[in-house]
């Protein structure tokens, strides 16, 4: 009899444990979160409006019952094993099955199975309860106890380091304070005599590409099984080949199967992605007893670190299929405070924003959790590859011996569970661990190659890094890299001529935040943390700021949605946000044009990132940045944030210059100033500069392309083109070439726009307007722009220069192919806008917003 199995979503009741009085209350959905239920039954407020969640905190330090039944197999039935499955518990619980207790939890992450078979009832009513204790109380337990105290945590209380619990839910610097807690993940029965275990599925490709081959492990548990049948499926579904075994007594079979030709995955921008399916059957007597089945991507991967030809240090980039790749993308924070809210339709919309504006890689962060099952499946269909970190975070973390057994309980079930995926493409150690035991000056030797001394340091968390999940990475997912953390570069951990930097020199440098204009100066081999906030849309604002009094720039609920300190104790980043806005523009007061000023400093510093460090892939041996990771793509709370699209999924301006700088063909455009003497180091005196213009272009494509560069400098009052020269170019493959460099004269600088457009056949393909810095000293004219509106096209141009025009509609039914551009004399631009249907938008642009 096959195995049966029963997902167990109906019926579950909870009450607060620690109040006796307390009845037993329906949940408001399956998988579910306490803070979920509670506001069902408005027993608590609203969490995610006003400051609500200040009124909420005693939540986490209760204790919660969850309670449900369900019907006994019958007592004929074939079956003769029983196993509970939860695939996730938050956090610390003690399950009972009919008043005895059968298992006891203490990690989020993991999936547990319980072997019920001598307890369930037959053909009855049986009852299961879980009780879930307060994980913030048993931390706090658990540091009062602990050997040693933590030499550094950053975010959230200190007790997170000993816990596994996501540590974002602690707050952080984009969220308050959530202790959640429940049956976060599905729960159910399988009934079985015999089941396949394991199903651990492996393509290695030749280096030429022409072949496969598909290793297939099966694992199977129970009695009765006596054959094996594995089939592989193409990317049609047609079915390619198909094998059988005789199991005797061997609970292990490994089956390969050669692929000739096959067809290969590839990133987002580089390629299509044909998936595979693998399916396995045990049968026993009676016919199939179990199947179980894999969706696998065929590509090859390697992490490219070598010397590079004129620069220190090693490049840091992946090469799929024997192509190297620039990494462009973000960061992935988990997408909501309460994860079983999360549905697989709201998963989607985040990657597919990200995947149709040019991402090809995100980077899941170490503070929040491993994804469900169905992202890393919509990454395989996207082509977005995944920098994955390993749950730990901003901390010193202990290393007691059953600390250590349980990191490596959860690291093994987490790489088995999903090493399948192509998407996956580098599991990393932590994040910012070994940045903050450089900064706190911890007993670490990165000469010191014996783990035993590493344990008696006050930075004993290094052996999980270095010894335990790289063991476990290379027995069990060799064919994906390791990396130890998150920024790393060895000694010391933020060198930027290997591994991987954060750079926020831009935003929260601790001793002057730097003008986001000199991103380019602190590019690093690969930059996988960088980023500036900014407010959400005041449509998003105003759905949770619900006194309308409180809507305005200085309001103090927007305030206390703006979660990260600054380094001053006395102050908060909201300074930040005001400090970018009045160094570069001229805004207005009103709410709509603070959050225009907002995301447009986000979107200027994120399209002078984007360019900068593009422009640094210069081809073979001159990897000199690798990849562009943004924080952060998402949110999980209504907050003033670095991402790219708020809460509601509303995209930010940043989304749409990202977008453009990560275009396959790009051509860009940038004044360096050039210091050419300074007599006297503390007066700007006799100092001599010269500001110079330079263009490169980008083509990421695997094809040398031509084009004719059109430069024209442009009057920004007047319009009037005061210079153009048109240039003959070639843009060799896969690296961006350096086209123009000259001087210019610096009072027309201060005055001209620089127009640069690659053209073919007279039509611009890419265009990039360069503009004065900063742009609060320009007086910028109010042309008409004329907008004409077809279907879901727009065809809009000016006569006279436009900065960073937005397109608006009252509702969320629009899908802008782009935004927030710039619009130059005689260059009529076609804007597509999915679901526009004839209707006519509002529009905004930067003079306006000075009022």
């Amino acid at each position: 009899m096959a195995l049966e199995r029963t997902a167990l979503n109906t019926g579950w009741t909870f009450k607060q444990a620690t109040k006796p009085d307390s009845a037993f209350l329906p949940t408001s959905q399956f998988p579910t979160a306490i803070h979920l239920d509670l506001k069902h039954h408005g027993m608590i407020p609203d969490p995610i409006l006003d400051i609500n969640w200040a009124k909420i905190q005693w939540v986490g330090e209760e204790e919660w019952l969850y309670r449900t039944t369900f019907r006994g197999h019958p007592r004929d039935s074939k079956h003769t094993k029983f196993e509970l499955v939860f695939d996730g518990l938050d956090t610390h619980t003690t399950i009972s099955l009919n008043s005895r207790e059968i298992k006891k939890t203490e990690n989020m992450y993991l999936s547990y199975r319980v072997d019920i078979s001598d307890e369930i009832k037959r053909d009855a009513d049986n009852e299961l309860q879980i009780l879930f204790h307060s994980t913030f109380l048993i931390g706090r337990q658990l540091e009062k106890d602990a050997p040693q105290k933590p030499l550094f945590w950053h975010n959230g209380d200190s007790s997170r380091l000993q816990v596994r619990k996501a540590p974002y839910s602690y707050g952080w610097d984009f969220v308050p304070i959530f202790l959640t807690c429940g049956p976060w993940r599905p729960v159910y029965l399988d009934s079985y005599t015999a089941k396949i275990a394991e199903l651990p599925v492996v393509a290695e490709v030749a280096k030429d590409l022409s072949s496969a081959k598909i290793r297939v492990s099966v694992e199977v548990e129970g009695s009765g099984a006596k054959t094996l049948k594995v089939q592989i499926s193409g990317p049609s579904g047609d079915m390619l080949q198909e094998k059988d075994v005789l199991i005797g007594n061997s609970s292990k079979s490994t089956i390969e199967f050669d692929v000739s030709d096959p067809k290969l995955w590839w990133p987002n921008g580089n390629g299509a992605q044909p998936l595979y399916q693998v399916q396995a059957a045990i049968s026993g007597q009676d016919g199939v007893l179990c199947t179980s089945s894999k969706r696998i991507g065929i590509r090859r991967l390697e992490l490219i670190q070598r010397p590079l030809h004129d620069q220190p240090g090693k490049s840091f980039y992946f090469e799929v299929n024997n192509a190297p790749i620039f990494s462009q993308g973000s960061n992935w924070i988990p997408t909501d405070m309460f994860l079983p809210s999360i549905t697989p339709d709201r998963y989607r919309a985040w990657l597919e924003l990200a995947a149709r504006g040019n991402q090809n890689m995100i980077r899941v962060w170490g503070g929040g959790v491993y994804e469900d099952p169905v992202f890393y499946d919509i990454c395989d269909e996207l082509g977005i590859m995944i920098w994955h970190d390993f749950m730990l975070a901003c901390g010193a973390y202990p290393a007691t011996p059953k600390f250590l057994k349980d990191i490596k309980e959860e690291a093994i079930q987490i790489v088995k569970s999903l090493r399948h995926h192509p998407c996956i493409v580098l599991w990393c150690g932590n994040n910012e661990d070994h940045m903050f035991a450089d900064k706190y000056n911890a007993q670490y030797d990165y000469d010191d190659h014996n783990p035993e001394n590493w344990l008696k340091t006050d930075w004993p968390a290094r052996i999980i890094y270095d010894k335990i999940l790289p063991e476990i990475c290379a027995s069990h997912v060799p064919e994906i890299p390791y990396h130890p953390g998150s920024p790393w570069g060895g000694k010391p951990a933020m060198d930027p001529t290997i591994g991987d930097v954060h750079a926020w020199d831009v935003w929260m440098k601790a001793s002057a935040q730097y003008p986001y204009q000199w991103y380019y100066k602190i590019a690093g081999r690969f930059v996988s943390e960088f980023g500036l906030k900014s407010y959400p849309s005041v449509k998003t604002i105003e759905g949770y700021v619900t006194d309308p009094h409180e809507r305005h720039p200085q309001s103090r609920v927007l305030d206390a949605h703006l979660k990260a300190s600054s380094k001053s104790p006395w102050a908060r980043n909201y300074r930040t946000v005001a400090l970018y806005i009045q160094e570069n523009f001229r805004i207005g007061k009103s709410l709509k044009h603070w959050v225009y000023g907002s995301q447009l400093s986000q979107a200027e510093a994120m399209s002078f990132a984007f360019r900068g460090w593009r422009r640094l892939w210069k081809g073979p041996g001159r990897e000199e940045c690798a990849g562009a990771l943004v924080w952060q793509l998402n949110d999980c709370f209504p907050s003033v944030s670095w991402s790219l699209a708020d809460y509601k999924v509303r995209p930010k301006y940043a989304y749409y210059t990202i977008k453009r700088a990560c275009e396959p063909i790009a051509v860009c455009a940038n004044r360096i100033e050039v210091e050419k003497s300074r007599p006297n180091e503390f007066t700007e005196a006799y100092v001599v500069r010269e500001t110079r213009l330079q263009v490169w272009g980008s083509n990421f494509t695997d094809k040398t392309e031509e084009f004719q560069l059109r430069l024209q400098k442009i009057d920004v009052v007047t319009g009037k083109i005061t210079w153009e020269k048109m240039i003959n170019i070639k843009l060799p493959e896969n690296r961006s070439t350096e086209l123009f460099d000259e001087p210019i004269d610096e009072l027309e600088s201060q005055t001209v726009l620089v127009s640069a457009s690659l053209m073919r056949g007279g039509k611009v393909l890419s265009r990039f307007a360069d503009w004065p810095q900063p742009l609060k000293y320009l007086d910028l004219p109010r042309p008409e722009v004329v907008m004409k509106v077809q279907g879901d096209d727009v065809r809009v141009s000016a006569e006279l220069p436009i900065k960073a025009l937005v397109f608006e509609m009252d509702d969320d039914s629009v899908q802008w192919s782009d935004n927030c551009i710039d619009l130059t004399p005689g260059d009529e631009q076609v804007i597509h806008a999915k679901g526009l249907n004839g209707r006519q938008p509002s529009i905004i642009h930067l003079a306006v917003a000075a009022d």
